[in-house]
Order: C-alpha cells, then sequence, then structure tokens
C-alpha cells in the first residue's frame, strides 16, 4: 500500500497544482532540517519577485516568511515532510487545525497547501519536492484564480524552483563541514 502524504489528507482533490523536485547528496534528515527554515533572500530572484507582489522581504526565513504572510504549519512528518496552508476567504486567513481546515468548505473560497517533501532514493540521495494545490470551493473562485494562477504561475514555478536549489546548496554545503 503506497503510503500517505500530508498532503494527500489535506488536500486529496485539488483544481490547480504545481510540483518540483531536486536530487540532494545527502540523507533525509539532513535536507528536512535545512528545508525547515532555509534563508529565501539567498536568491535575488526570489526577493525582486516578493517585492514586485507586495509581498514581505523583511525576515526571510521560512519559519517567519511563512508567520509574516498569514500561512500556517499545518503539520510536520519529521524528516519526510512538512505542510503549510491557508484559505482565502477576503484575504488570506490562517488555518486552525486539521478538522478546522477540513470543516470549513462554506466561508473558504480558496483552499490552499504546500509542502516539502524528503524521501530516499534507490541510489541513497534525497528526492526533495515540493507541491502546491489548491481547491476553488464554487465556479466563481475557480475562474477568478484561473486568471490569477494563468499571470503567476511561471513566476512561481520559478521561484519554487530557486528555494529547492538554495534548500540543496545548504545541506550539500553542510557535508563539507561536518
Amino acid at each position: 500500500m503506497a503510503e500517505l502524504f500530508l498532503i494527500d489528507k489535506y488536500l486529496p482533490e485539488y483544481t490547480f497544482n504545481e510540483y518540483h523536485w531536486i536530487d540532494v547528496n545527502r540523507p533525509v534528515e539532513d535536507v528536512y532540517q535545512c528545508a525547515h527554515d532555509f534563508d529565501l533572500s539567498k536568491s535575488k530572484l526570489i526577493k525582486m519577485l516578493f517585492m514586485l507582489r507586495g509581498l514581505p522581504t523583511k525576515r526571510m526565513n521560512l519559519q517567519d516568511f511563512i508567520s509574516d504572510i498569514g500561512f500556517t504549519n499545518i503539520e510536520e512528518n519529521f524528516p519526510k515532510e512538512m505542510l503549510i496552508g491557508f484559505w482565502i476567504r477576503k484575504r488570506i486567513e490562517p488555518i486552525g487545525g486539521y478538522d478546522d481546515f477540513m470543516a470549513n468548505t462554506i466561508s473558504a473560497r480558496v483552499k490552499v497547501v504546500w509542502n516539502f517533501k524528503c524521501e530516499t532514493t534507490n541510489n541513497g540521495q534525497t528526492k526533495l519536492s515540493t507541491e502546491t494545490r489548491i481547491l476553488c470551493i464554487n465556479p466563481v473562485a475557480k475562474i477568478t484564480f484561473g486568471l490569477y494562477w494563468l499571470m503567476i504561475r511561471p513566476f512561481s514555478g520559478a521561484t519554487r524552483k530557486k528555494m529547492l536549489q538554495i534548500i540543496k546548496d545548504d545541506a550539500e554545503a553542510r557535508k563539507s563541514s561536518s
């Protein structure tokens, strides 16, 4: 039986998604630790894209960024997966927990989950991936978010790929310093 990941538990069905991955030459635990609180400001591209979108850029480590933007660390399964999420009613709002997220289908217009997942590959590397899933609750949300997604998706993809590269570089640099 295939393992159920947190992202599947919270949002098994979705309207839009984006997935990226990279192989890292470090054990899963090391990669996960680096992913948990990496510094987004190591990428000038990420900082520039965040500024253009009006996102906060003062505290750019992952956990501070999550807090500053109103996202929620929903659940963690060390060292395999961390799940971040939010929902949108009229604006981004934090989530209280699993029951809150699952029960709230009427007042939320859009539900979003975003993960970092670490898996050991057959050759001993770690496959680090990130996936974003978006569920539009009603047809109007699907149309409006779909238009937004059409514009933002290429930049979102570039940001995710840079994030994965930062984590890979950080994790592999640990090797040489240990």
